[in-house]
């Protein structure tokens, strides 16, 4: 252990409960090791990671793209004919991949998922995306919404021939060292995608250690470096989803399903509740939280005052 890393975590930790924060696990790594951790729970189980599931559908896209199973640009009325309305109006034909992706298909709102009701009664998620109300140009928009990811794993599972999970068992988890992943089906048996990942916060962080690297885990390639250099970027304004408790860590830009940190020279993943997988190249650095409270905004700001601002 790194004495001044652990020192950051135990800080964070330590204001997070004297503010009541449920923190279940909180972990610091530099290039593959580990440096610091703190837990809540006497041994790591594994958790929903909730959107930061977005991060690896991403790297799913990125795989698919190397494969030729799809490209960035083609439209998802292409991949999905049958499910196309009589009358698409003029914004749901145009829609593609990247703008799926990027969060920017031109929604009008953000439809259902995590613990909407409608999750619980709707069966046919992608009939449901395809009957919804688009008001913009595809590109010209941003709104956050677990749709746009799922819609991504459907399309690779259709040309794939196999779910998500199937899909990517051999292809990154087994690489980075998470045997039998679990993930959540919805009620056709397509991956929820945007969410319903379990992990523990090793894999978690050894996730994130593979994006650091942009797709390199230890030796062995993964995702396309390429992609994931231009999956990080800025593609996109999200300013939209900022708001006064969360400013100082959110609205910096979004790319391919990963968010942009202040200062454009990191990025991460974070899910509902409070988990974070915070990615830094820069430093050979990646922090990792989980958490299971409903003020994720302030375990957002603690985190950034604690130890992303800090990290050295």
């Amino acid at each position: 252990m790194d004495m001044t890393d652990q020192k950051l975590i135990n800080e964070f930790a330590a204001h997070a409960k004297a503010e009541g924060l449920c923190v279940n696990y909180a972990q610091i790594h530099r290039n593959g090791e580990l440096t610091a951790e703190y837990s809540r729970l006497p041994s790591k189980t594994r958790l929903n990671v909730w959107s930061v599931s977005k991060g690896v559908v991403s790297c799913a896209a990125g795989i698919a793209l190397e494969e030729g199973l799809i490209s960035l640009d083609e439209r998802i009325c292409d991949i999905f004919p049958e499910y196309v309305p009589a009358d698409p109006g003029p914004f749901l034909p145009k829609i593609t991949i990247r703008h799926l992706l990027t969060m920017t298909s031109g929604l009008a709102e953000p439809l259902f998922m995590g613990d909407s009701e409608e999750k619980y009664t709707v069966k046919d998620w992608i009939a449901y995306f395809f009957n919804a109300r688009f008001d913009k140009e595809p590109g010209t928009g941003w709104i956050y919404s677990n749709f746009h990811t799922y819609m991504v794993s459907c399309a690779i599972e259709r040309r794939a021939g196999m779910n998500l999970l199937e899909y990517l068992r051999p292809r990154l988890f087994d690489k980075i060292g998470i045997g039998n992943p679990e993930w959540t089906l919805c009620p056709m048996g397509h991956v929820y995608a945007a969410n319903g990942l379990y992990l523990t916060i090793d894999e978690l962080s050894s996730f994130g250690e593979m994006v650091t690297n942009y797709g390199e885990y230890r030796g062995i390639r993964v995702v396309p470096e390429a992609y994931l250099r231009e999956a990080t970027k800025k593609l996109a304004d999200n300013s939209s989803h900022a708001t006064p408790e969360n400013d100082s860590f959110q609205g910096k830009g979004y790319g391919y399903q990963f968010i942009q940190n202040p200062g454009n020279r990191s990025w991460r993943s974070e899910g509902n509740y409070g988990q974070f997988c915070v990615m830094i190249p820069e430093k050979k650095a990646v922090v990792t939280v989980m958490s299971l409270d409903g003020n994720y905004n302030r375990i957002g700001t603690l985190l950034w005052q604690d130890v992303i601002g800090r990290i050295e």
